[in-house]
């Protein structure tokens, strides 16, 4: 009975943290390709991808930060929360926008470093520190809207970070800036979008079980491809 009673204190608690619009960390970005925004402010944090599939540690691991639009309370089990509210939050993740930062090693995750991601036409082509994967909400339709209407973004993506703290002890946080800038190339159509977005983040730390439970539960592989798969084999 007591543990019925703590699952549906757990309930109640994200329910009212979605409705209160309560945020968890924070993310806020400038800059419009064309008309289009960027807010992935909703929850911001990060974790440490430590173990593997059979709970071996990794020595290094790769340590990821999640932003999205969606307002959820990532330390806390979503396992409990009723399943049509569960499903409008991966719903939701869906259509609003997003961003993932994953750093290939721990240890150089530290202030004052800086990362970059290349993609090119959807293809990594960075220096393999890190990799980003950007999910802009898609557009909105009306009922006179065509694909004559349809102009394709640039489609090399740059995304910069730069950490001023990486505290995995004590503060328990990492927090920076973002540049994101769209940039043609020659296959792309001479009026394809380009165009910058710059923000900064604060990204507390969750336990690494919760966030790969609760990402999972979102469905988040196929909007920002996380929880991560297995590392590859050297």
């Amino acid at each position: 009975m007591r543990a019925l009673r703590l699952v549906l204190v757990a309930s109640l608690l994200a329910a009212s943290l979605a409705a209160a619009g309560c945020r968890f960390g924070q993310a806020s970005f400038t800059g419009a390709l064309s008309a289009r925004t960027f807010d992935p402010g909703g929850t911001v944090f990060s974790y440490v991808d430590e173990h593997d599939a059979a709970l071996l540690a990794d020595a290094d691991p790769r340590v990821a930060v999640v932003m999205t639009w969606v307002v959820f309370d990532p330390q806390s089990d979503l396992s409990d929360v009723e399943g049509s509210e569960l499903s409008d939050i991966s719903h939701e993740l869906v259509l609003r926008d997003a961003l993932a930062l994953v750093f290939t090693s721990q240890s150089e995750v530290s202030a004052g470093e800086s990362f970059e991601s290349v993609v090119v036409g959807g293809d990594e082509d960075g220096d393999g520190r890190m990799t980003a994967r950007v999910h802009l909400a898609p557009d909105r339709l009306s009922s006179s809207s065509s694909y004559a209407d349809v102009v394709p973004l640039a489609s090399r993506r740059t995304t910069t970070v730069e950490l001023d703290v990486a505290d995995f002890a004590d503060l328990r946080e990492l927090r920076g800036s973002v540049s994101i800038a769209f940039a043609r190339t020659d296959n792309d159509p001479g009026d394809a979008v380009e165009g910058t977005y710059t923000g900064t983040f604060y990204a507390p730390l969750v336990e690494e079980r919760v966030a790969e439970q609760n990402l999972a539960l979102l469905q988040g592989d196929d909007v920002i491809g996380l929880p991560l798969a297995p590392r590859s084999a050297p």
